[in-house]
C-alpha cells in the first residue's frame, strides 16, 4: 500500500490549521471576559491544574475533526455507513414467487384435486380423463353456469377455487400454506354401501343436487374426503355417464356389507331384453344392479340398460372387484393394486420408513397383517412405531419373545383368517391416530367391532403401535 497519495491525504495528515486554533490563552480570554462581564472587573489569571486539562483538550481534538470533516467533505467515502448491531440476523430460505391471486378471472390454489370436464355442465357425457393437480396454482380464463375454465375444453366447478388463499397468504409462508392448503384430502380408496337413498352432487353442499339417484344397496369406492362429504365412484345403470367428481354425504355412505349390496357381476351368461324389447344375452362378469326380487329372483338391469331375471345364486356382489375373488371376504382386507403387492415386496428387503412414505393406514395394516402370516417378525418389528415415548421393546427383546412361540405365525394366520371371514373393514384418521375398524357382518352391536391402532411419527410415516388390538 506505497502507492501515491491523493492531494488531500497530506492536508489530512498535517491537520487543516497553520496554527492552534483554541490554545490555553483562549480559554483564559474566555473566562477573563466572562468575569468582567458579570462583575464589572478583571480577574486573575487562573491557573488550571493538569488533571483538569483534559476537557478541554479533548474540546479541541473534537473541534480539529470536525473542521476537517467540513473541510474535505465529499472527498472520503465511509468504509461502514451503518453501526453493527451487534448480532447476525439468520438469513430466511428461500421462498417460493407467490403469485398473485384474484377473485374473478386469474390464478387461484384449488382445494383439492378436481376431474376436469370437457364443458361447462352438470354431469355430462364426456370427461377429459384429467385430474387437475391442486400443488400448484392454476389460471381462470372464463366462468360459467358454476364452472370455471382451466384450459382447452377443461372446466372445473368454480366451487374448487380457494378463494381465500391470498388473505392466508398475507399471513403465513406459502411453505405453511400449501401444508394447510389441501381441504379435500385423497383417501385410500375404499368401499362402502349406500344405506340411504341420495342424489349425488358436483361438489360438496350443492344446494340442489344435480346427479343422479344412488338407491339403497348400491356400492360405492370412496376416493376423496371433505368434512361430512365423500367423493365417490359409481357405475350408471341409466344410458348415461355422468362426467366429473361425484360428492355425498358420509351420512348416507355405510360400511361395506356383501348381504345389504344390491349391486354387482353376473356368474354366468343370461338371456335379457333390450330396451326396445329384443332379446339379447348378458355375459358373465357384466356388471347390473337388483330392481326388485320375487320368490328368490332377482330383477336385474345391467350398464347396457339391458334387464333379466336371474337367481340370487348368479349375483355376485360388489361391480368394482372381479369375478375370481373371494365371495364371503370384504376386499378391503387386501391390496386392490398390483403395484402395492410388489411395494411390500421392496420394503420387506430394506425395512426402512423410506418405503413407508405416502402410504394410508390401511396400507401398513395389510404389510403388518402379510408378514405376520409369513412369520417375517424382522418386518413385523420394523412396522412397529418407535422411540421414548412408546412401550414398543427393543429388536433383541422382541425377537427373543417372538422366537419362544414356534407356532406364532399358524397362529398369525388362524386369527386373520378368522377375521377376514366374518368382519368388514373401514378406515378411521383422527390427527395423528388412526384405526382399521372391524365390523362382524350383519352386526351394529359396539361389541362387536375390533380396532387395530396407527400412529403417525414424527417423520409423518404411519407406523403400527405397540399391540395395536388392544
Amino acid at each position: 500500500m506505497n502507492g501515491p497519495k491523493p492531494e488531500w491525504y497530506d492536508k489530512l495528515k498535517a491537520g487543516p490549521f497553520t496554527r492552534k486554533t483554541f490554545t490555553m490563552d483562549d480559554i483564559y480570554r474566555i473566562e477573563q471576559k466572562t468575569a468582567e462581564s458579570a462583575q464589572g472587573g478583571r480577574v486573575p489569571k487562573l491557573t488550571v491544574p493538569k488533571r483538569r486539562r483534559t476537557l478541554p483538550v479533548l474540546a479541541a481534538v473534537f473541534l480539529c475533526v470536525a473542521a476537517a470533516a467540513f473541510l474535505f467533505r465529499g472527498e472520503l467515502e465511509p468504509a461502514v455507513t451503518k453501526a453493527w448491531s451487534g448480532f447476525v440476523k439468520p438469513t430466511e430460505p428461500p421462498q417460493a414467487t407467490v403469485p398473485p391471486l384474484q377473485q374473478e378471472t386469474g390464478t387461484f390454489y384449488l382445494k383439492g384435486d378436481a376431474t376436469a370436464v370437457s364443458e361447462p355442465e352438470a354431469f355430462g357425457d364426456e370427461e377429459t380423463d384429467a385430474t387437475v393437480n391442486s400443488e400448484n396454482p392454476i389460471t381462470v380464463l372464463e366462468k360459467r353456469n358454476g364452472f370455471v375454465k382451466i384450459g382447452e375444453k377443461r372446466w372445473i366447478p368454480e366451487w374448487y377455487l380457494n378463494k381465500d388463499a391470498d388473505k392466508r397468504l398475507k399471513e403465513v409462508r406459502l411453505s405453511q400454506f400449501l401444508r394447510e392448503r389441501p381441504v379435500v384430502t385423497m383417501t385410500a380408496p375404499y368401499y362402502g354401501v349406500i344405506v340411504q337413498g341420495v342424489n349425488f352432487s358436483l361438489y360438496p353442499g350443492e344446494p340442489k343436487p344435480s346427479g343422479g339417484v344412488l338407491k339403497y344397496g348400491r356400492v360405492v369406492q370412496v376416493i376423496r374426503d371433505y368434512r361430512d362429504w365423500v367423493c365417490v365412484n359409481v357405475f350408471s345403470y341409466d344410458g348415461r355417464k355422468y362426467a366429473g367428481d361425484k360428492w355425498v354425504p358420509k351420512e348416507n355412505v355405510g360400511v361395506y356389507d356383501s348381504s345389504v349390496a344390491q349391486e354387482g357381476l353376473l356368474k354366468k351368461r343370461v338371456e335379457a331384453l333390450s330396451p326396445s324389447g329384443t332379446p339379447a344375452y348378458l355375459v358373465p362378469g357384466a356388471r347390473v344392479v337388483i330392481e326388485g326380487e320375487t320368490d328368490g329372483i332377482y330383477m336385474i338391469r345391467s350398464q347396457s340398460t339391458y334387464t333379466a331375471k336371474i337367481n340370487k345364486s348368479d349375483f355376485l356382489p360388489n361391480p368394482f372387484l372381479g369375478l375370481d375373488r373371494k365371495e364371503d371376504t370384504d376386499p378391503q382386507w387386501y391390496f386392490t393394486q398390483e403395484e402395492m403387492v410388489d411395494r411390500y415386496g421392496d420394503f420387506t428387503k430394506t425395512r426402512t420408513d423410506d418405503q413407508l412414505k405416502g402410504l394410508e393406514p390401511i396400507d401398513i395394516f395389510r404389510y403388518y397383517i402379510l408378514a405376520s402370516e409369513k412369520g417375517d417378525w424382522e418386518t413385523v418389528y420394523a412396522l412397529l412405531i418407535k422411540g421414548s415415548d412408546y412401550a414398543t421393546p427393543s429388536r433383541e427383546e422382541y425377537m427373543t419373545d417372538t422366537g419362544r412361540q414356534p407356532d406364532a405365525d399358524k397362529q398369525a394366520k388362524q386369527k386373520w383368517d378368522a377375521l377376514r371371514k366374518d368382519y368388514t373393514l373401514y378406515q378411521e384418521i383422527s390427527g395423528d391416530s388412526a384405526y382399521i375398524v372391524m365390523t362382524k357382518r350383519g352386526s351394529s352391536s359396539p361389541e362387536d367391532k375390533q380396532a387395530f391402532s396407527l400412529t403417525r411419527n414424527k417423520a409423518g410415516i404411519w407406523k403400527v403401535s405397540w399391540l395395536p388390538m388392544q
